[in-house]
C-alpha cells in the first residue's frame, strides 16, 4: 500500500460546521443489470458521518425495495487518526480503501450479509486532465472527477459475480449547505475504454429538463480536453426520473461531442438532508461508441417536492 496522498486525506476543515468530505466509487454488472454505489462522507465539525453502501439492479429503485441500502446519516465520527493507518482508510461505515497509488489506484472491501465486495479501481486518466472547479461553491470547494476501470467481485443476493467495467469515481471536500433550495445539478458520464469517454456536470435552470454545463471532460482516441461549453436535455419516465438524455457540447480543443443516452434501470435516495438524487444507469451512444454510464438528477428535497408535486407525481 502507498501512503496516503493529499487529495486521499480530509482537508483543513476550519470551523464552518457545514465542511463536508466524501468519496464515491460506483460499479456495474451490466449482464445483471446491477449497480454498486461507495458513498461514504463525512462532517468532521460535527463529529458525524454517514453514507455507506446501496446496490439496485431492475427489481427495486427505493431504499426498501432496492436490492441493498445500508446508509446513514449521523454516525458517530472519532476523527481521521481513528480509521487511516498508513494507506489503508477503514472507514466507520464498513468501507475499507487501500490507497495502492495516490490518485491512480485502490482497493475498495465492503463485507455485509446482504452485499459483499472487493474491487481495484485503476484510473485510466489523471486526475489532473479531468478535473476542473464546477463554480457551484455551494456543492463543491474541491471536486475531482476521475474515469478508471473496476475489477474483482461481488456477491449480490447470494449469488457471486465478477466485475470488469469502466466508470468512474469522484471525491468531493467543501462547505455544503443543506439549505440551499435552488440546488439542481445533472450529472451524465459514460466511459467505453481508456479511450473514449465523456463527464458532464450541469446546472439547470427554470426548466427543469434542461442543462448548462458546470465542467466535464472528452476523452476521444485517448486525446483529453476538458469541456468549453454544451448543454443536456433530459425526458422523465411516469414516476419522474431520467429516462434519455441528449448531449451537445464542444471542448477546449473545439472537438464536437454529441451523446444519447437510455436508461435501463433507476434508484431514488436522499443522500443527504439536503440532497434527493436519482440515478438511472444507462447506456450512451457518442461518436463511435457504445458505453455504460448514468442519468444523474440531483435537487435540493424541497425543490424537487415542488417539482414532483407540480407534475402530479404518485411517488
Amino acid at each position: 500500500m502507498a501512503i496516503l496522498g493529499e487529495e486521499d486525506r480530509l482537508h483543513p476543515s476550519g470551523t464552518d460546521d457545514s465542511w463536508f468530505e466524501s468519496w464515491w466509487f460506483a460499479f456495474y454488472v451490466p449482464e445483471r443489470r446491477l449497480s454498486v454505489y461507495i458513498y461514504p462522507w463525512f462532517r468532521p465539525n460535527l463529529g458525524i458521518c454517514g453514507g455507506g453502501v446501496f446496490a439496485w439492479d431492475d427489481r427495486g429503485s427505493l431504499p426498501w425495495t432496492m436490492l441493498h441500502h445500508d446508509y446513514l446519516w449521523s454516525r458517530r465520527f472519532d476523527g481521521w487518526d481513528a480509521m487511516a493507518e498508513g494507506g489503508r482508510i477503514a472507514m466507520p461505515q464498513g468501507v475499507t480503501i487501500d490507497v495502492i497509488e495516490g490518485g491512480r489506484a485502490y482497493r475498495i472491501r465492503y463485507d455485509h450479509p446482504g452485499l459483499a465486495f472487493d474491487v481495484r479501481f485503476e484510473a485510466t486518466a489523471a486526475v489532473e486532465a479531468t478535473s476542473a472547479s464546477t463554480t457551484e461553491e455551494s456543492i463543491f470547494k474541491g471536486h475531482i472527477d476521475q474515469p478508471g476501470r473496476y475489477a474483482g467481485w461481488v456477491r449480490a443476493g447470494g449469488e457471486a459475480l465478477a466485475v470488469d467495467c469502466h466508470c468512474v469515481r469522484d471525491r468531493s471536500w467543501g462547505p455544503r449547505r443543506d439549505d440551499v433550495t435552488g440546488m439542481h445539478i445533472g450529472y451524465f458520464h459514460a466511459t467505453a475504454s481508456a479511450d473514449d469517454a465523456f463527464l458532464m456536470v450541469t446546472h439547470a435552470g427554470a426548466d427543469p429538463e434542461s442543462f448548462s454545463l458546470l465542467s466535464g471532460y472528452l476523452i476521444r482516441d485517448g486525446a483529453h480536453s476538458l469541456l468549453a461549453e454544451g448543454s443536456a436535455r433530459i425526458t422523465r419516465g411516469d414516476d419522474l426520473s431520467p429516462e434519455s438524455c441528449v448531449i451537445e457540447a464542444t471542448d477546449r480543443r473545439g472537438r464536437r461531442l454529441e451523446a444519447r443516452g437510455r436508461a435501463i434501470t433507476r434508484m431514488a435516495v436522499q443522500v443527504q438532508p439536503g440532497m434527493f438524487n436519482w440515478s438511472s444507469f444507462a447506456e450512451w451512444n457518442f461518436g463511435e461508441a457504445t458505453a455504460y454510464g448514468e442519468l444523474q438528477d440531483t435537487w435540493h428535497p424541497d425543490g424537487y417536492r415542488a417539482f414532483a408535486r407540480e407534475r402530479g407525481a404518485a411517488a
